[in-house]
């Protein structure tokens, strides 16, 4: 077909942009602000079985993504003054905030048994005011422009505000261990309840200043129905094609969360806690900054690149990086795991940049098929498999670590066969991920020729937004 010509980008006002990646943060509250410190804290500060708490986030993370359809299909069909997806952010940030440090409020005192089903109906709780806020927020952002580019420069934003929350969650384990307070437990209860005020004020401010551009669009098509949308999904090869490619690096990570915090402390550090928690806050501190340098070079230099090149290349730092940790875990130089953030704070930084901005592609070509702005829907089935599938791989990397004979009570002194097994395991099983993830890469077909077509047919059929 003949593309017409166009300007190289729809733009968004700035303020736009800033407000709605400002959100990330409060979404980040169920993603790194959850999984970087739930077996830590359960675990190291209240004496949980690590297998246990990773079976229960695995489970209610299944609760989350069941949630998640039912909540994208009452976003897509509100019919609200305020729009589609405003109301429910502003909602969900009220609720993210209150629920949030009701988490770690477990008491040490309580059994095991106890402290599990408090953590498991904390969870529930915590979750289901996570979808509300969750589902709108991401379909928001799919919205904000039609341009291919400008969708890139919109995650770029986001990608920010998700390294500056980055900046300060790897520290909430070693703050909770400071002096300041009685116990750890204090501790981690005063440092989550005081992020909650963030929380909430991010998650306001992303209800506030955002425009919903396709609300109109969208309340002059039929409902759009849970089932039939969840099933077309499913059927789609791009779709999975797609979400096979995040699932890849996002287990990549999850699969070997609790093995890696481990090694760091008890085999590199030889089980200083303290010590182990605050070179892993070097470390993330690092991966911010150069993740952020990484978001100028992705708008100066690297926002013209096909998406799919720009995939692959993130997906082939990554495997670098999980091969090199081999040698840089070392006890002998620790310090040495300082160099790993030069390899994965590009690659995580063009990955999820990038991928985000693929999935808001993905609505065009859904409404080109089905003549339906459906991204609630798509970000309830999106959020459904990456969540189920990081609910499995959270769920298995509690689970890794007993098989490795790893015993809390025996600090940095676990056998040499443990801490073996814990750094095959560590490399390995990343490497498997990413290969897969490289496989889908190359099979998904949305380029930016064919996007650009796509988005060509659509304002001819129902006009530009």
């Amino acid at each position: 077909m003949t593309v017409p010509e166009r300007p190289s980008q729809t733009t968004i006002p700035k303020k736009e942009k800033l407000a709605y990646g400002v959100g990330a943060i409060t979404n980040q509250s169920g993603e790194q602000g959850y999984n970087a410190i739930a077996i830590q804290t359960y675990n190291l500060f209240l004496g949980v079985n690590p297998a246990l708490i990773s079976m229960v986030m695995g489970i209610m993370r299944l609760w989350d993504a069941i949630a998640d359809p039912i909540m994208g299909n009452i976003s897509d069909n509100w019919k609200g003054k305020s729009g589609r997806r405003k109301p429910f952010i502003f909602l969900g940030s009220i609720l993210v905030a209150l629920t949030y440090p009701l988490l770690w409020a477990a008491s040490p005192a309580w059994t095991e048994n106890t402290k599990v089903i408090y953590f498991a109906a904390m969870n529930v709780l915590f979750f289901t005011s996570y979808t509300i806020y969750s589902v709108c927020w991401r379909s928001l952002g799919t919205e904000l422009t039609p341009d291919y580019e400008e969708r890139t420069t919109v995650q770029v934003y986001t990608a920010a505000s998700v390294k500056v929350y980055a900046l300060f969650i790897p520290y909430f384990i070693y703050w909770a261990q400071s002096d300041l307070f009685e116990n750890p437990v204090t501790g981690i209860r005063t440092v989550t309840g005081i992020s909650a005020f963030f929380l909430l004020l991010a998650g306001v401010i992303a209800s506030r200043v955002p425009k919903e551009r396709y609300r109109k669009i969208a309340i002059q098509t039929e409902k759009v129905k849970l089932m039939e949308s969840f099933s077309s999904f499913a059927r789609d090869r791009n779709f999975l094609f797609i979400h096979g490619v995040g699932l890849g690096l996002l287990c990549s990570m999850l699969l070997v969360m609790a093995i890696g915090g481990y090694i760091n402390i008890f085999y590199v550090w030889d089980g200083d806690t303290k010590q182990g928690a605050l070179v892993n806050g070097y470390s993330s501190t690092i991966l911010s900054g150069i993740g952020f340098v990484m978001l100028f070079i992705i708008t100066k230099y690297l926002i013209h690149i096909e998406k799919k090149k720009l995939i692959f290349y993130a997906l082939l730092l990554a495997s670098t990086g999980s091969c090199l940790q081999w040698f840089l875990l070392n006890p002998e130089h620790p310090w040495l795991v300082l160099l790993l953030p030069i390899f994965f704070a590009p690659a995580y930084t063009i990955f999820w940049t990038i991928w985000i901005s693929m999935l808001a592609d993905y609505c065009d070509y859904d409404e080109y098929r089905h003549h339906q702005r459906r991204e609630g829907m798509f970000n309830a089935a999106s959020g459904w498999i990456m969540k189920a599938g990081g609910a499995a791989a959270t769920a298995a990397s509690g689970i890794m670590l007993n098989l490795t004979d790893f015993n809390i009570d025996l600090g940095g002194d676990q056998s040499d066969r443990t801490f073996l097994l814990m750094r095959i395991l560590f490399v390995t099983l990343p490497l498997i991920c990413l290969l897969s993830a490289l496989f889908f890469n190359h099979f998904y077909s949305l380029n930016k020729q064919r996007m650009t077509e796509i988005r060509a047919a659509l304002e001819e059929r129902r006009g530009q937004v």
